[in-house]
C-alpha cells in the first residue's frame, strides 16, 4: 500500500500536485546550482584565491595552478553531496509539513539530476569535468569520475527510495525520466541566458599547465 510519504518522496504522475512537484523540482535545481557554485568560490577562498560565481559558473579571479583549480573544482559537487544529506536529514524531521517535506524531495531529485547529468556528459566528452583535474591529480581518469558520479546516484536513490518507502512503478519511473529531461531543458536555458549576460563579464585566467580557463569566445 502506498503511504502519503511515498507520495510526498516520489514524482506525482497527475493533476495539480504534479505540476506543483515538478515547478519546486526546477527551482530548486537553480537554486542547488548557485550552491554548486557557492562550494567552488569556497574551495577557492580557503585557498586565499579570489573568486566570484554567476548562475552557472565559478570564476577565480586570477591566475591559478592545477592543483589548485582542481582543488576549486571539488567544491562544486561537495555542495552537492552536503545539500542530499541536509535535505533528507531534515526530511526525517516529523514536525516539518506536506509542503515543506516536497520542496525537500525536490532538492533530493534536482542534486540527483545534477550527477546523473554530469555523468553523461562526463561519458559523451571522455572526460570527467569539474572533477578531472583532481582525479588526475592521483593518476585516475574520467572513466574513475563517471563511475563515482553514478554510484552516487545509484546510493542516494536506494537510500532515499527505503527511507521515503516508495514503490517502484512504470508510472513512476517514466514520472522520475520525464522530470530529469524537464530539468535538463531548465538548466540548458539557464545557461544559455547565464553565458549571454554574465560570462564575459569575468575574466580569463590561465592555469599553469598551459589550460585556459573561462576563454571568452569572439
Amino acid at each position: 500500500m502506498e503511504t502519503t510519504e511515498s507520495r510526498i518522496a516520489a514524482p506525482p504522475r497527475s493533476g495539480k500536485t504534479a505540476i506543483r512537484f515538478t515547478l519546486l523540482v526546477f527551482a530548486a535545481a537553480i537554486v542547488s546550482t548557485l550552491l554548486h557554485e557557492l562550494g567552488h568560490c569556497v574551495f577557492y577562498w580557503l585557498q586565499g584565491i579570489p573568486a566570484a560565481m554567476s548562475l552557472t559558473k565559478e570564476y577565480p579571479l586570477r591566475d591559478i595552478t592545477a592543483t589548485q583549480y582542481a582543488i576549486g573544482s571539488v567544491g562544486g559537487p561537495f555542495s552537492n553531496i552536503v545539500q542530499i544529506i541536509v535535505a533528507a536529514w531534515l526530511y526525517q524531521r516529523e514536525s516539518f509539513s506536506r509542503t515543506r517535506k516536497q520542496l525537500l524531495s525536490a532538492f533530493i531529485f534536482a542534486n540527483v539530476f545534477y550527477f546523473i547529468l554530469r555523468g553523461f556528459v562526463a561519458l559523451l566528452k571522455r572526460q570527467g569535468g569539474e572533477l578531472d583535474s583532481a582525479a588526475s591529480l592521483i593518476g585516475l581518469d574520467y572513466r574513475v569520475v563517471v563511475a563515482v558520479f553514478f554510484c552516487i546516484t545509484l546510493i542516494v536513490l536506494y537510500l532515499w527510495i527505503k527511507a521515503s518507502k516508495t514503490r517502484i512503478t512504470l508510472g513512476s519511473s517514466l514520472a522520475f525520466v520525464g522530470l530529469f529531461f524537464g530539468y535538463f531543458v531548465v538548466m540548458v536555458g539557464v545557461q544559455v541566458f547565464d553565458e549571454a549576460l554574465f560570462w564575459r563579464k569575468f575574466p580569463t585566467i590561465q592555469i599553469d599547465d598551459g589550460r585556459v580557463y573561462n576563454a571568452h569566445r569572439e
